[in-house]
């Protein structure tokens, strides 16, 4: 793997003939222009990279900056996805090429709101999420089970409680999603609750880390949660439009204006192995200090040190491959595998959908 900096830029020439490189250009009063089927990005009227179209398949812009009109249609014709991530870590704006797929993907996705294939799905996504949660700290308790015993007793602990909890998931009937929504998002923020309570265990004192908070963080761990799933919400998002989904027909997650529920649902598998299980090894490890991070309007913000560190960190593992039913691929191929499963499933291809998970 092939590492420069705008920003950054990670590239992958396994799949050859296939887009692969990640364009993150970060930092105030960078601009991006197009210069014949090239995109430009410039700092104060000098060139500090290039690169043509047809590689990038993906343009994320983080913080201040610009882009002219001819950059945003080179990109648009290359099938290059475009992404504003703010300061506090969120995914304020996405633009993509023309919808991909057919229209008989959407045409069921949004049946299957009110019929079962709904309530399956969502069940999926819970399941996924909860047997990596399960996952992780499996691998957290082996990791300290010479150095920390009690540690790692109280995540193996955690774990077995999660899995008495998938064991219910495993046998829940399934139904319109409007009649389980309700018990499922018990499950899951009780699953959550509990996994979060165990990570804890692990997480230095000094980045005084309260349990999982959303928005709006206030200590380092959660801006850097916010930041690392504003980044995973760019990439599952890719996914959804490729497979032909509505980004904002989702399930498990309701509806609401501007929400990307359909993106939301998909990103439960993801969360732990990408995200979390990144920023828990970038704390143990003493990668970042908590005087790294900012104090801005009353939220926590990442500094320079650990946002280059994440954003770099995350933007590489979409690259690195892994070993999932018997068959190497990457982070990136792989949501966009599922992805292709839900619509699959949706059109009546396949008789149900499997989440995706790690076993331990």
């Amino acid at each position: 793997m092939k590492i420069a900096f705008t920003g950054r830029l990670a590239e992958d020439r396994a799949n050859e003939g296939v887009p692969v490189k990640r364009l993150v250009v970060d930092g105030f009063g960078k601009f991006i222009k197009r210069e014949g089927d090239q995109i430009v990005v410039t700092e104060k009227g000098k060139v500090v990279h290039r690169d043509l179209a047809e590689d990038l398949r993906q343009v994320v812009v983080i913080g201040g900056g610009g882009i002219s009109f001819d950059a945003m249609e080179l990109l648009g014709e290359c099938g290059v996805d475009l992404i504003k991530v703010d300061w506090k870590g969120e995914v304020v704006c996405r633009l993509s090429s023309s919808l991909m797929r057919t229209v008989q993907t959407r045409r069921e996705q949004y049946a299957a709101y009110n019929d079962k294939r709904g309530g399956h799905l969502s069940i999926a996504f819970i399941y996924g999420k909860v047997k990596n949660q399960y996952a992780l700290l499996g691998t957290l308790a082996k990791a300290r089970a010479d150095s920390s015993p009690n540690v790692s007793e109280a995540l193996l602990e955690a774990r077995n409680t999660l899995g008495t909890i998938l064991n219910e998931l495993e046998e829940m009937p399934e139904a319109p999603i409007n009649e389980l929504r309700g018990k499922l998002m018990g499950i899951e923020g009780n699953c959550s609750r509990i996994y979060w309570e165990a990570v804890s265990k692990i997480l230095p004192e000094e980045f005084g880390f309260p349990g999982r908070s959303g928005r709006y963080a206030k200590d380092p761990i959660n801006a850097m949660l916010n930041y690392g799933y504003a980044l995973l919400e760019g990439e599952v998002w890719h996914g959804v439009h490729y497979a032909g989904l509505d980004p904002y027909g989702g399930f498990l997650h309701v509806d609401r204006p501007g929400k990307a529920s359909m993106v939301l649902d998909l990103m439960e598998e993801f969360r732990q192995q990408i995200v979390d299980r990144n920023i828990i090894s970038i704390a143990t490890k003493g990668m970042v200090r908590p005087d790294e991070f900012e104090n801005c309007e009353g939220v926590c913000k990442l500094g320079e040190k650990p946002k280059r560190l994440l954003v770099g960190s995350i933007e590489a593992l979409f690259e690195e491959y892994i070993r999932h039913k018997e068959v190497k691929i990457r982070w990136t191929d792989l949501i966009m595998s599922q992805a292709v499963d839900v619509a699959k499933y949706l059109r009546g291809e396949t008789s149900k959908y499997e989440p995706f998970y790690l076993r331990w």
